[in-house]
């Protein structure tokens, strides 16, 4: 049975064929980009305050599961830190959510994930005549 032909990098021009995505050169090159989790601010210190918050409230505010993430609330830690507040690991600025709870918010109020603040915003649509 013939084998399906393997597709080219997904990075517009590189001509290096994979197995789907990014070939490893471009694969390496957005990991790096993207940034550690110690770098975002997400190190030691905030899983021992996710640990502590979570043992405090171990209930999803959503559903009544039980909760695994920690989320920032209403705002992102970013928008957070941005705002130059002293602790945005407060537990004052967090909610208790399951996961399934914490990625539909999260595709709901943040979408496109991290790279949505490079995308340009949507123009208005021209007004139509009547």
């Amino acid at each position: 049975m013939p084998r399906r032909p393997r597709p080219p990098c997904s990075v517009p021009g590189c001509p290096e064929l994979t197995t789907g995505g990014r070939c490893p050169q471009h694969a390496k090159e957005a990991e790096q980009q993207r940034g550690t989790t110690t770098a975002k601010g997400y190190g030691v210190r905030w899983e021992r305050i996710r640990r502590r918050y979570l043992y405090a409230h171990p209930w999803c505010v959503l559903c009544s599961k039980t909760a695994t993430v920690a989320d920032h609330f209403p705002e992102s830690r970013r928008a957070l830190v941005a705002r130059g507040v002293a602790n945005p690991d407060a537990f004052s600025c967090l909610r208790p959510l399951c996961t399934t709870c914490h990625n539909r918010e999260t595709a709901k109020h943040q979408p496109g994930g991290w790279a949505s603040e490079r995308v340009k915003p949507r123009l208005p649509e021209p007004p139509t005549r009547a």
